[in-house]
């Protein structure tokens, strides 16, 4: 039986992949990542948006239509790359289940133009964009807000009376008193435009030391 060298096998099955193809791929794959790119900063509707997990995306899609350009139709690189994969571990937590589907976005699309389904790829992401936009439309207003005020002898008719104008609905959730001072928690719906506003209006107030809005997320913005 012939000795096969494992080195000269892996070349062959990849002879096919020339250097431009390999740059036409990467390129391809990096305008529709830009495209989520775009689209996941135009649909956010959280309070911090961050530019790093959107850059992660554009990373995400590159990588993965590099792998499938390795491993090509091969069934051994695939497998090996399956066992190399299975080792890595992700410790960052995901905390909007969006960002994830975002993910598989960028995987999927890496994955079409890696391999050179240009037309999925394209096709395929117009397609989820205008769903998204869809969902997104009259919707980036709904989502309630916490409102922590502190201060000291904070005069709540005053406050009520700044909250409406900018907010569309507001609860009570809760209040605490010390000797050092007060904190009121609202869940507020903000009016169109309006959180910028209000946390002008209320921090202008004299006995109020600090104001922040703090989405059902566990992100902040004060």
């Amino acid at each position: 039986m012939p000795k096969v060298d494992l080195f000269d096998y892996i070349q062959k099955s990849n002879a096919i992949l020339t250097a431009g193809l390999v740059i036409i791929n990467m390129f391809v794959t990096f305008l529709i990542a830009s495209f989520i790119y775009w689209v996941y900063k135009k649909t956010y509707t959280g309070v911090m948006y961050s530019k790093n997990f959107n850059v992660t995306l554009v990373l995400t899609s590159m990588v993965t239509a590099m792998v499938m350009m390795v491993i090509g139709t091969n069934l051994a690189l695939s497998l090996g790359m399956v066992g190399a994969l299975s080792i890595v571990r992700f410790r960052s937590a995901i905390k909007d289940p969006r960002d994830i589907g975002f993910l598989f976005w960028g995987i999927g699309a890496g994955l079409s133009a890696g391999t050179g389904s240009y037309l999925i790829a394209l096709i395929g992401s117009i397609i989820i964009a205008i769903i998204l936009f869809v969902f997104q439309k009259g919707t980036t207003e709904v989502f309630p807000y916490l409102l922590v005020i502190k201060g000291s002898d904070i005069d709540e008719n005053n406050l009520g009376e700044i909250m409406k104008k900018s907010v569309q609905k507001s609860n009570l959730r809760m209040k605490n008193m010390d000797k050092l001072g007060s904190e009121i928690v609202f869940e507020i719906r903000f009016k169109h435009g309006q959180d910028d506003i209000l946390l002008k209006n209320i921090s202008e107030m004299d006995e109020v030391s600090s104001v922040n809005i703090i989405s059902y997320k566990g992100e902040v913005a004060g």
